[in-house]
């Protein structure tokens, strides 16, 4: 197995993406609201998975200081990702899933961050052709070709919530640091530090996403960065804020399997995101069939480790 690089981490407004450096040394504080997004992969074969945390005051410590606003975005981007999850099923529309994040969404009164997607995913590729959008483009807006799931196809669910206008843009004092090689294109390279970029990327990241930091010269290449950015044979993840609003992110990876759909990443929500919302009847009817669907898989699976244990 080998992790994907790189680890993302961002705080507070940023709604995605960030990966830190050597040269973006941030303190973590008490009660800072944290975002990590990870994968990995085993022979391209790619799993990833996002969570949202809140620094504690010590290691072993639970925070205590989470407000009603956190508690209800990070409730609300989570149940959003357990039933958008579910809707990804064969025979299943993407528009479908949009539609039942949106309800989520306006049940916790938060807004649906609307550059992120979900994407399917194939061996060495981390976004797919089929993709669903968190909530219906505007008519100014790039509007997503209808698709539909079918078996054996795998996807990452991906949802961020955030209680401003969810409009996440760039700015801010941090540089971007992730960027991800466009294979289909192709340049005849000017300057020798950018052809010595994309040779290290095509030898060491030559699918997925890569951070600065694990170049072999991170200050030589970034000589050689603009061109390689300008002429399209890099593609940059952009630092996103959102300051209207706090923001939660979550994401689990699915497969859609003969039995059903299987979700294989992810954690459980932390206890300490809670909310007084009260819930519309459809979302609180689904949300209650994926709780009974969790207990009776761990019945299945205590009840199988038992019976290996008394074969012994």
């Amino acid at each position: 197995m080998k992790l994907l690089d790189p680890l993302f981490s961002w705080l507070l407004e940023l709604s995605h993406v960030f990966s830190f450096s050597y040269i973006h040394q941030i303190p973590l504080k008490e009660n800072d609201i944290v975002k990590i997004d990870l994968g990995c992969h085993i022979d391209g074969y790619i799993c990833v998975a996002a969570h949202t945390c809140v620094v504690p005051s010590a290691e072993s410590a639970t925070p205590t200081k989470i407000d009603d606003e956190t508690g209800r975005v990070a409730v609300a981007a989570y149940n959003a990702m357990l039933i958008a999850a579910k809707t990804v099923a064969a025979g299943s529309k993407n528009a479908d899933v949009t539609t039942a994040v949106e309800r989520v969404a306006k049940a916790y009164n938060v807004v649906p961050i609307a550059s992120v997607r979900m994407h399917q995913m194939k061996r060495y590729v981390l976004d797919g052709v089929k993709e669903v959008a968190l909530k219906r483009p505007t008519a100014e807006e790039e509007q997503l070709p209808d698709c539909e799931f079918e078996q054996f196809e795998v996807y990452a669910v991906d949802v961020a919530m955030s209680t401003g206008d969810g409009n996440a843009r760039p700015g801010g004092d941090l540089r971007t640091t992730i960027f991800k090689r466009n294979v289909e294109n192709t340049y005849q390279l000017k300057i020798q530090a950018a052809r010595q970029l994309i040779a290290e990327v095509d030898k060491n990241f030559p699918t997925v996403p890569f951070t600065l930091r694990h170049l072999h010269d991170v200050r030589k290449a970034k000589l050689g960065l603009s061109e390689c950015v300008s002429h399209g044979l890099l593609a940059p993840y952009p630092v996103l804020h959102d300051h209207s609003g706090k923001v939660a992110h979550f994401k689990c990876t699915v497969l859609l399997l003969p039995s059903g759909t299987v979700r294989v990443t992810g954690l459980d929500l932390p206890e300490y995101f809670t909310t007084k919302q009260q819930l519309d009847e459809e979302t609180a009817r689904v949300l209650q069939e994926i709780e009974e669907e969790a207990v009776k898989k761990a019945a299945r699976k205590a009840a199988k480790k038992n019976k290996k244990k008394a074969g012994k």
